[in-house]
């Protein structure tokens, strides 16, 4: 006599089918990601260590307030606390706007009375890479881009107007 003992057979449906597909495809990706070299030590050369000088532009202070900036204050940045660096210097130039004119129908840069601009070149470590300055603080500078700076009995904002490395 023969045994009626049914023959093993694999019948999948179409839901079967998405779910094993798609549990193959995670499990592939997950040995890839385990086996791929670290790109990060491989192809990007390590971040040099400087000192930067930049100048950033406080915009329409009160005539005479400018004389709270002092040579060594430590700046903050205002919203993330990062250290930003010690004020090297600082310049008073008249506060300056643009003001449409009526009869010429022209935007034309006028000074604002009873207002100064502050240049403050500020000194701190950096990290210099491929795709920004790193302040030591975590800081990434870039030119025009506005700062919103914490200083000693003094808060202000302004864009970063220049940049200069150690060695340029």
């Amino acid at each position: 006599m023969e045994s009626n003992t049914p023959k093993f057979r694999l019948r999948l449906n179409l839901f079967d089918g998405i779910v094993l597909v798609l549990a193959l495809a995670v499990g592939a990706f997950l040995l890839w990601t385990a086996l791929k070299p670290d790109t990060a030590s491989v192809g990007t050369p390590a971040a040099a260590s400087s000192t930067v000088r930049y100048t950033v532009r406080f915009q329409k202070w009160i005539e005479g307030t400018s004389s709270l900036i002092e040579s060594g204050d430590k700046l903050v940045d205002n919203i993330k606390n990062y250290e930003l660096g010690s004020v090297v210097s600082s310049e008073v130039v008249p506060a300056q706007s643009l003001q449409l004119d009526h009869n010429s129908r022209q935007y034309v840069l006028t000074i604002i009375p009873g207002y100064e601009d502050v240049l403050v070149t500020v000194e701190s470590p950096c990290t210099i890479t491929d795709e920004a300055i790193t302040l030591g603080g975590g800081y990434a500078l870039r030119v025009g881009g506005t700062a919103y700076i914490r200083g000693e009995g003094y808060m202000a904002s302004g864009p970063i107007v220049a940049i200069e490395r150690e060695g340029e």
